[in-house]
């Protein structure tokens, strides 16, 4: 088992590295972070400065050795700088220093400090609804199943699937925003009750998709569940239906675990959306913003990130299934 997590590590970090050095390229190619830094007005002298200071003058994988923290510094900023090569230090991901900004003037880990949080209530938010809605809405229908009833909320599910959240959130926007007046249209409000209040909304376009793939799975999963021999024979000896029900549906939920950690990478990519359309200041709405800016050192911190929390989210899966499935290590180890 521990082979196994530990390969599943490995492979992990070489898909992170991989992901932050495409993205790395990308954002060093698409424009001039120091002329949009500094405006149209800054001359040739004052550009090359910053250039200088924030070392991107230097060759690109010089930089992005830097970035890791597997080269040297190329940042005079950084207390690890120093004009003596032999004495200059080591500054990066590795070392726990993400930069400065371009925009903010503060450092990476301060901005995204501030911004992360509120990201997290917006996704814990969304599992929750994705979990309520999507496991209640697929127990419902197994339980009726070939009903009028299973087929209306198959298709439902199925119609949510396809409901991508730039269509659901400007709905939800006018149906009980404007129309209704039932949430606030927007923000993040002042206090811990005003947080979780905005939150809803966007909240539940985000688990919108989730919820309708943890119904069919989970009406799947309990129309097998019920048929298989155990449950005749429960039902055979007479025990009530409620309490072959509720053992039913323990033995459908194991796929279910795996499933939540799967559901990170669909949050993590929904939320820059659905912050967006809602004027939720978090990681979503920075990364849009570094983009535009071109701040490059927070639009990398943004994208480490998100490439962490979908491999967290990938390897939680990955172990919940051999923990579950002794099929899995075993095929794992040969």
């Amino acid at each position: 088992m521990w082979a196994y997590i530990a390969r599943r590590i490995f492979s992990a970090s070489i898909v992170l590295t991989l992901a932050i050095f495409l993205v790395f390229i990308l954002i060093n190619e698409v424009g001039d972070p120091a002329a949009s830094t500094l405006g149209p007005n800054a001359g040739p002298e004052a550009i090359a400065d910053f250039k200088a200071k924030q070392g991107l003058d230097r060759p690109l994988m010089v930089q992005f050795a830097s970035f890791l923290g597997v080269g040297r510094c190329v940042r005079e900023a950084s207390p690890a700088w120093s004009e003596d090569d032999s004495e200059r230090g080591y500054c990066g991901l590795l070392q726990g220093d993400f930069g400065e900004s371009f925009s903010h003037n503060e450092q990476v880990a301060s901005v995204i400090g501030n911004r992360l949080p509120r990201t997290l209530l917006l996704g814990i938010v969304a599992l929750v609804f994705e979990l309520l809605l999507g496991l209640g809405v697929g127990i419902f229908a197994a339980l009726r199943r070939n009903t009028l009833i299973d087929t209306g909320l198959m298709s439902a599910a199925y119609f949510g699937i396809s409901l991508p959240t730039f269509v659901t959130g400007p709905i939800f926007l006018i149906v009980f925003c404007f129309l209704y007046g039932w949430f606030p249209l927007g923000g993040y409000g002042i206090d811990a009750a005003d947080h979780l209040r905005h939150a809803i909304l966007p909240g539940l376009t985000l688990a919108i998709i989730g919820a309708a793939t943890y119904a069919r799975v989970m009406r799947g999963e309990l129309v097998e569940v019920l048929q298989s021999d155990f449950v005749r024979t429960a039902r055979a000896k007479g025990l009530p239906a409620s309490r072959v029900s509720m053992h039913a549906i323990r033995n459908a939920l194991i796929p279910i675990v795996t499933m939540i950690g799967m559901s990170l990478p669909l949050l993590v990519g929904g939320a820059i959306i659905t912050e967006k359309i809602f004027g939720w200041p978090g990681m979503g709405m920075l990364a849009i913003e570094s983009i535009a800016n071109l701040d490059s050192p927070v639009v990398m911190g943004v994208v480490v990130v998100f490439a962490v929390a979908v491999q967290i989210g990938n390897l939680i899966a990955d172990i919940a299934v051999a923990a579950l499935d002794p099929r899995v290590r075993l095929d794992a180890s040969g």
